[in-house]
């Protein structure tokens, strides 16, 4: 009886700490960032191996919006929508940035993104992005990868060992698929974070020879796996 109540204990265990598989990331770590309409939607799904797109949950409505600003609702640009304008969804890959989730709306907008996925035939293309780690862990729990949006030690004036105090006790506490920030905090996040996959943003809207050193030397970090551009088409690294 001891023996297999042990048994189970363990068995238990393992199930409770299982986790995802390692995400199989497309072959070039360069996105496209904020494919906010259908139009842009449509052409750069043609072009990219991954899109972000923002999205705001109206709790009134029930339906995600595309959209930055709350006053983007106002286009009326659902998500679901917006997927019906990609070329092969299931054969790219998604950062959705909810701008808005929270704890009380994050099972409402994990049932509405696993229904997307559904009519597409999406298994495992969808990332969704948030600094509020305890709404990603519903999100999570639902079966979808998430991405935290770490602290940016410059905009908000924090301390360096404040900062990877505060970032590790939340991935710790998380543990994300992803970690995210923009740019500039290539080098704290690679040499505080080197096991964590990375995704950042380089918004820069020219491709010129700086920002083409600079992207190349983003992407030729093994720990970064994705950089969004604003560039019309990807370029090679």
């Amino acid at each position: 009886m001891k023996r297999t109540l042990a048994i189970l204990v363990i068995l238990l265990s393992l199930l409770t700490n299982c986790r995802q598989p390692d995400f199989e990331y497309p072959q070039s770590k360069i996105w496209a960032h904020r494919v906010n309409d259908t139009a842009t939607a449509r052409e750069k799904s043609k072009k990219f191996d991954g899109l972000e797109v923002d999205a705001i949950y109206s709790e009134h409505q029930d339906k995600i919006f595309v959209g930055h600003n709350i006053e983007d609702t106002a286009n009326n640009l659902q998500i679901d929508e917006w997927f019906m304008h990609i070329d092969n969804p299931s054969q790219k890959c998604f950062w959705i940035d909810m701008k808005n989730l929270d704890k009380r709306n994050a099972k409402a907008i994990s049932e509405k993104i696993l229904c997307i996925m559904d009519i597409h035939n999406m298994t495992d293309n969808i990332f969704v992005e948030s600094p509020d780690i305890i709404s990603l862990k519903i999100i999570k729990d639902s079966g979808l990868r998430v991405i935290f949006w770490a602290d940016n030690l410059i905009w908000n004036n924090l301390d360096t060992a404040s900062w990877i105090e505060h970032t590790k006790r939340h991935i710790d506490e998380l543990k994300p698929d992803a970690i995210s920030e923009e740019s500039g905090m290539f080098e704290l996040l690679t040499e505080c974070f080197p096991e964590q996959n990375i995704h950042l943003w380089q918004t820069s809207m020219n491709p010129n020879e700086v920002d083409t050193a600079t992207l190349k030397k983003l992407c030729g970090n093994k720990s970064v796996k994705v950089v969004l551009v604003d560039y019309d088409e990807p370029i090679e690294y």
